[in-house]
């Protein structure tokens, strides 16, 4: 039987695919239980609409849970639609965007429901770091079915209309909606990471196919590559007095495009994707004024450096760090976050390149992608500062009282804080003159396309 729907669920995927471009799967599927109340309730889709289409003209598999049928519930037969349609991905190697809109589990159908809902789990796990995943609530997400999103890696809100949860704000223990609204996604994008950002349907619509653009479709298409219509040998203006990491990120893209993610998470922590001669970049920039590293920013960074590691990204990473948060509450985690972070750089074998346009001190240096980690070219800005830490701290414990300890504390400066120095002793490739920076690091990346890489095809499952 051919499906007519007229639902808010199938206008939300018709919003979102290709016009005329959707194929509807198992759109017959009714729910299979006949207990209780369900047997007076069932409809055919069983609360899902599955199925695969176009966007901006490339292949995506897509499924919308329809709350205006059994709320959204979700049933045996509505989660067995839903991991088929991941399995299918998995076959063809396209992207799954997954469109949440549900009141729960249904509960009629216990056990069936829960088994049926951990192969959901499952399929999602198996997908990630082999196709994209995009997840966009569109009404209630709430308890288990937040997994969903918290296990995909590019994640939206329709605002005014999404609630994403684990357990609602009023359930909260001295909480409730009007106090904070926990469900909110500026709240999941400030405080968790999970979600991207929060916008209208047509904005995530087209947030959705900027990313598509500049990702591979699956891990085993390879670089994605364009015809780049910019300047190869285009000078920039960003200087060393007028750095400034967003500035310095759009003006060393093609054609000035950068599509960030996590926007609202750890601003203090840059990412996101940018053309570099017509070949896509996932950039990882430090962005605190005081040039301190955060819990978040590192959790930020290495979910973002494994994506790309994942699906054969190069990396570009601009460095502009010298401490790290000092908190009572960050001390209970950075640690572990750091070595997180430093493991995933030390394992990844896409190709690597770290510019360091004013400050790098002590560890911070090492783990943003240094020489000694991985890095295949680091390039410094003339006057960039490298070191231990800044001059006049390590003047003060290595020359104390001394009189002349202005002139040498400046020497040292010159001879173990530079640039200059550390690339006469191998950790800096190239020092390079700001307006030449997209000019060198386009051909560092044209000479790293046939970096080899001896990997399994699978690297990691994300998150």
């Amino acid at each position: 039987m051919i499906q007519d729907h007229n639902s808010k669920a199938y206008d939300t995927i018709k919003s979102m695919l290709d016009p005329n471009s959707f194929v509807e799967l198992s759109g017959s599927v009714c729910a299979r239980t006949t207990d209780f109340t369900i047997n007076e309730l069932s409809e055919e889709s069983d609360g899902v609409i599955t199925g695969y289409g176009l966007m901006n003209g490339r292949a995506v598999f897509v499924f919308s849970q329809d709350a205006e049928v059994l709320q959204g519930s979700m049933g045996e037969m509505h989660c067995k639609k839903i991991e088929e349609l991941y399995n299918m991905a998995i076959k063809v190697g396209a992207p799954v965007i997954a469109i949440l809109d549900s009141t729960g589990m249904r509960i009629q159908e216990s056990a069936d429901c829960l088994t049926a809902f951990g192969n959901v789990i499952n399929a999602v796990n198996n997908a990630s770091g082999l196709v994209p995943l995009f997840s966009v609530v569109a009404g209630n997400c709430g308890g288990g079915l937040s997994l969903i999103p918290s296990m995909s890696d590019f994640n939206f809100v329709i605002k005014d209309a999404g609630h994403l949860f684990v357990n609602a704000p009023n359930t909260i223990d001295n909480n409730y909606t009007d106090k904070c609204d926990t469900s909110a996604g500026e709240f999941r994008g400030k405080y968790t990471g999970v979600v991207d950002d929060c916008l209208t349907v047509d904005e995530i619509r087209n947030s959705i196919i900027n990313i598509l653009n500049l990702v591979p479709l699956n891990n085993t298409e390879g670089v994605t590559s364009y015809e780049c219509k910019d300047d190869l040998n285009r000078e920039i203006t960003t200087t060393f007095d007028t750095f400034e990491p967003y500035n310095l990120i759009a003006e060393i893209a093609d054609n000035n495009i950068f599509v960030e993610t996590k926007k609202l998470y750890a601003p203090d922590m840059i990412t996101g994707f940018i053309p570099m001669n017509g070949i896509t970049v996932g950039v990882i920039a430090n962005n605190d004024k005081d040039g301190r590293i955060t819990v978040d920013a590192l959790r930020k960074a290495n979910s973002f450096a494994l994506y790309c590691d994942a699906y054969e990204i190069p990396m570009l990473f601009i460095e502009d760090a010298v401490g790290f948060e000092a908190t009572m509450c960050a001390e209970k985690h950075i640690a572990k976050e750091m070595a997180a972070f430093v493991k995933t750089l030390c394992e990844s074998d896409v190709p690597k390149i770290t510019l360091i346009p004013r400050r790098a001190y002590g560890t911070p240096y090492v783990m943003m992608n240094s020489k000694a980690i991985g890095a295949d070219f680091v390039y410094a800005y003339e006057r960039a500062s490298i070191g231990m830490m800044p001059a006049e701290f390590a003047g003060k414990i290595l020359f104390g009282d001394d009189p002349d300890a202005a002139a040498k504390t400046a020497d040292f400066n010159t001879t173990h804080q530079s640039a200059i120095a550390f690339a006469k002793r191998g950790a800096v490739d190239r020092i390079i003159a700001e307006k030449d920076t997209r000019k060198y690091l386009l051909s560092a990346y044209d000479l790293l396309y046939t970096k080899y890489n001896a990997v399994c095809d699978k690297k990691h499952s994300l998150r």
